[in-house]
């Protein structure tokens, strides 16, 4: 009949000995049982196994996890023991044989369903989450929301007002201690987390604290220079004044114009205008002429490089 006797039992140390008494107490029955010196071959086999998990500090931890579940056999990965408990099945052998490969053992696939947790200790719920969409305003301003959710394990329905912050981000989380699952055998409730998603708005957008806006201008006005009126998030108007000459893609920066910023407290980010050329797709017969003419003057050749 195979042994049941822990690893511990095997090298004759407690579970709370050290690394140097578990090394000395290895070397003790190694040079006892060593099959060179006419010991007992079986026997050696047995505390080398235990001395392989026993003393590597990863395999000891993850094997003294599975002491706390109590009842269990931990016999060698040769006695095929298995574990009976809440309708599961756990090969033991197959386990201990993973924790000696340095594999590991919560990190592998085992259901442990209704026997993970020593009985009666305490288990914090798990966190819950939720997505609420808000408008580029709320997010800009600030504002509140009713939420309303359902807890899972008992299916009561809870509600709570969620405080978006201005300067809100886009995936931003918000996160409210103990309104999560409830614990078991006392344990404290998880939290609930709520993810804002802004939608788009038609003229700005965020990055960071900085707020973006695309300003079209003609080819005139790029060439020539202009001064133009823009929108601000502030619902107000800022002169941007272009400068003859303006390539497409150049940015304006106006600072705090943008939303505050969560981040550095007490700072806000800057409107950035960033302008856009806009080519006409259909032209009057004047304007042909027009464009016509400034090609036939324009003395510029910006492909010269190419030659």
């Amino acid at each position: 009949m195979p042994s049941t006797k822990s690893y511990y039992d095997v090298l004759g140390v407690s579970t709370k000995a050290s690394a140097d008494e578990i090394k000395k107490a290895f070397k003790k029955l190694a040079v006892k049982y060593h099959p060179d010196a006419g010991g007992d071959e079986e026997k050696f086999k047995e505390i080398s196994e235990a001395y392989e998990v026993l003393g590597d500090p990863q395999k000891k931890k993850e094997y003294d996890q599975y002491l706390l579940y109590g009842s269990s056999p931990f016999g060698g990965s040769r006695g095929g023991y298995s574990y009976q408990g809440s309708g599961s099945s756990i090969d033991w052998s197959e386990i201990l044989e993973s924790i000696r490969r340095g594999e590991g053992a919560f990190g592998t696939s085992w259901d442990f369903s209704g026997f993970g947790t020593p009985r009666n200790k305490a288990q914090r719920g798990s966190d819950l989450t939720l997505s609420l969409e808000i408008s580029f305003e709320e997010a800009f301003k600030g504002t509140q929301r009713k939420v309303s959710y359902r807890i899972p394990s008992t299916k009561e329905k809870q509600e709570l007002t969620v405080k978006v912050p201005a300067g809100a981000q886009d995936g931003g989380k918000l996160r409210y201690k103990k309104r999560g699952e409830y614990g078991k055998h006392g344990g404290e409730r998880g939290d609930l987390v709520i993810t804002t998603k802004i939608s788009p708005h038609p003229l700005f957008s965020f990055s960071g604290a900085d707020v973006h806006l695309e300003v079209p201008l003609t080819p005139a006005e790029a060439a020539l220079g202009a001064q133009i009126d823009i929108p601000t998030p502030q619902g107000k108007t800022v002169r941007l004044k272009v400068p003859a000459g303006t390539q497409n893609a150049k940015t304006f920066k106006f600072s705090n114009l943008g939303a505050p910023d969560l981040a550095n407290k007490g700072k806000t980010g800057a409107l950035l205008a960033r302008v856009k050329i806009e080519i006409p797709e259909y032209l009057t017969s004047e304007e042909k002429e027009l464009y016509a003419k400034l090609k036939e003057i324009d003395p510029r050749k910006p492909r010269q490089h190419f030659n």
